[in-house]
């Protein structure tokens, strides 16, 4: 079976200062999918290895999101109240 890539949209936030700044990442997609790292890129690749194994166990999101047409795609925004 050919795998299929997915583009996600992702959330960073810190926490902490100086040394003991991490960033937490997570998918709007999949948001109960939250994990931390020193760096950005060592949490986006701490999410991407989440992610597989999130989709070990529950292959069917995958499946969900690659036959999402563009279309279908999540507008993404922000507002200030």
């Amino acid at each position: 079976m050919e795998s299929k890539s997915l583009e996600l949209d992702i959330v960073i936030y810190t926490e902490g200062e100086g040394n003991s700044k991490i960033y937490s990442i997570s998918s709007i997609q999949f948001p109960n999918v939250v994990t931390q790292g020193k760096t950005i890129e060592e949490a986006k690749k701490r999410l991407r290895e989440a992610l597989e194994l999130y989709f070990e166990e529950a292959p069917w999101e995958k499946e969900i999101i690659v036959k999402k047409s563009k279309e279908d795609a999540p507008m993404i925004g922000r507002i200030f109240l």
